[in-house]
């Protein structure tokens, strides 16, 4: 099981809803496949499916509750196991016994939403992970603040898979991404255009990836699950291309 955190310098770049997305994505190319909330200040996985859970994975961490009652299935295939506030009793061990609790799951991709930031929950909740992915929007600050996460990942001993740019404009004043890579020595494995559905899928509590599946962000969160896992991704370009491609036209 491939167990992956996606992680933050700072908040409001992204990070959960591109855990939601991947998620689905690598549902929708077979692979068995868990997303998980582990932000314990902020937990906003579970609403970008329209969950109401009775029972979370803060649950099961403060009790002796097995793990597979904060499994949520979601009609796509994908499994949520959904968070809840618990800061008031935040200690740094939580995620040590975190990683004990998830240890005997059966999935080929478990992605772990992580509290954005760089403070000790921040930090800690890289504990489970094997690797890592970093979530920015492509200003400085933001970047600045990916490399500092980036910095502490590897003295983590962990797996760097990229960073991936959040809410992409492309206009003069944004770095790309080989200015990035030089800047910080992460390569940047996706680009995420700004796309007002994705916003629209929030708030109807679908994934992009299932209710915008056509939109240019959409099909780039599923290059990127592609890229993540290990299989060549082709675009469907719609039915105008096929047409043209049939009767022997490119478009």
């Amino acid at each position: 099981m491939r167990i992956i955190a996606l992680t933050a310098g700072k908040g409001g770049v992204g990070k959960t809803t591109l855990t939601a997305n991947l998620g689905v994505s690598l549902t929708k190319m077979g692979f068995k496949t868990c997303v998980l909330d582990a932000n314990f200040t902020a937990p906003d996985l579970g609403t970008h499916f329209g969950l109401n859970p009775d029972t979370t994975i803060w649950d099961v961490l403060n009790s002796k509750e097995p793990i597979e009652h904060a499994i949520y299935g979601h009609d796509c295939g994908l499994h949520i196991i959904p968070g809840s506030t618990g800061v008031e009793d935040f200690r740094k061990d939580i995620y040590k016994r975190l990683k004990r609790k998830i240890r005997n799951l059966k999935y080929d991709f478990l992605l772990i939403d992580t509290p954005p930031g760089l403070g000790d929950d921040a930090i800690s909740a890289l504990t489970p992970a094997k690797e890592v992915i970093i979530v920015a929007n492509p200003e400085w600050t933001s970047l600045s603040n990916a490399y500092r996460v980036y910095q502490i990942a590897k003295k983590m001993k962990k797996q760097v898979v990229g960073m991936v740019l959040n809410r992409q404009l492309v206009h003069e004043y944004e770095p790309d991404g080989l200015m990035i890579k030089k800047f910080t020595g992460l390569n940047v494995i996706g680009e995420i255009p700004e796309d007002i559905v994705v916003r629209k899928s929030i708030a109807v509590q679908s994934p992009v990836t299932l209710s915008y599946p056509e939109s240019k962000a959409a099909k780039e969160l599923e290059r990127i699950s592609a890229l993540i896992g290990g299989i060549d991704y082709k675009s469907s370009k719609g039915w105008f291309h096929n047409l043209m491609k049939f009767i022997g036209m490119t478009v």
